[in-house]
């Protein structure tokens, strides 16, 4: 498996938290955030004009795009425009879908026959754009209960996005549905939220998780809890690491190290860094063992030209 990710950091003996699952991600929930005012600018009269950066985007797969979809308010807002999408990702025209705000502020969406076929929609709304999709390449539901993940887990820097399947439900309210997974170290379970919701699958994020939530033997456990109160529990595989940047002042090398959690010591981790400007990352690549990292072995050194915070971009690859 491998994943690319962009750190931010300052040099100060910084933990990057991430986690990745064993395979290739396809129920991701990915997560493109923006201020809500990033800057301002005079206007024609001199005046300072706030300018508004584009609402964030939240990707998401479901199984199924017909039938009644039901949207998180904190993630879309008011709906303004919803398009089709082919398998090219490009957008289609808008199409006329019902489109209801419930009593909880919930956006419930009843998808006609005619657009059940598309590859994906496009929901544009006023918090936010949510961008629903069929998994590309579905693999075998992973999990051990009746709440499973449409593919392995992928969790990284703190944050878990997936897209969960149990038996059908009546959703009446779904604002009462919740989502948590429980953390280890104190037994308390760390709460999520229902971005899309369905009769039969929910995609979910969870952000600032710490490693306690995957457990020794490299479970998760997650619980969604339905509007009656009851709960559906299932462990599913994962795994994690942390990577951390020890403290240094520009034009001096700082050691790059790791710790990786939920996998054998005899796995074989692969990190590819790349050098962005004003940055020297050497070496570029380094395949350790799962034991040798945790025992401290440097994979690497960065040095940079630029002080505060520093991106760093790597690719993480479970080999075997």
């Amino acid at each position: 498996m491998r994943s690319t990710k962009i750190l931010s950091t300052l040099f100060g003996c910084l933990i990057l938290f991430g986690f990745l699952s064993v395979q290739s991600i396809q129920s991701t929930a990915n997560e493109k955030p923006s201020n809500d005012i990033n800057s301002t600018k005079p206007d024609l009269d001199g005046r300072q004009v706030a300018m508004s950066s584009p609402p964030p985007l939240y990707e998401l797969e479901l199984t199924s795009l017909s039938g009644e979809i039901y949207l998180n308010p904190k993630y879309i807002g008011k709906i303004n425009s919803i398009r089709t999408l082919d398998r090219n990702h490009l957008l289609g025209e808008k199409v006329k879908i019902e489109a209801r705000t419930l009593t909880d502020r919930w956006r419930k969406l009843n998808i006609p026959s005619s657009s059940s076929g598309a590859f994906g929609l496009v929901v544009s709304g006023r918090e936010g754009i949510i961008k629903l999709t069929l998994p590309q390449a579905p693999s075998p539901m992973s999990g051990s209960g009746t709440l499973r993940s449409i593919s392995n887990l992928f969790v990284e820097f703190g944050s878990l996005h997936a897209t969960l399947t149990f038996p059908t439900l009546n959703i009446l309210e779904p604002s009462k549905y919740e989502i948590g997974v429980l953390d280890t170290v104190n037994n308390t379970f760390v709460n999520g939220d229902i971005i899309a919701l369905k009769n039969n699958q929910a995609a979910v994020i969870f952000e600032r998780l710490s490693s306690s939530v995957v457990n020794k033997d490299g479970m998760i456990r997650i619980s969604l809890r339905k509007s009656d109160g009851t709960f559906i529990n299932s462990d599913i595989p994962a795994w994690g690491y942390n990577i951390v940047v020890s403290e240094t002042d520009t034009g001096v090398p700082a050691p790059i190290t790791a710790d990786v959690f939920g996998l054998p010591d005899d796995a074989e981790i692969k990190f590819n860094f790349v050098s962005l400007s004003g940055q020297i990352i050497n070496p570029s690549t380094k395949t350790l063992t799962v034991g040798e990292i945790n025992k401290g072995v440097q994979i690497s050194t960065i040095t940079t030209k630029i002080e505060g915070p520093q991106p760093i971009t790597v690719t993480v690859t479970k080999l075997k």
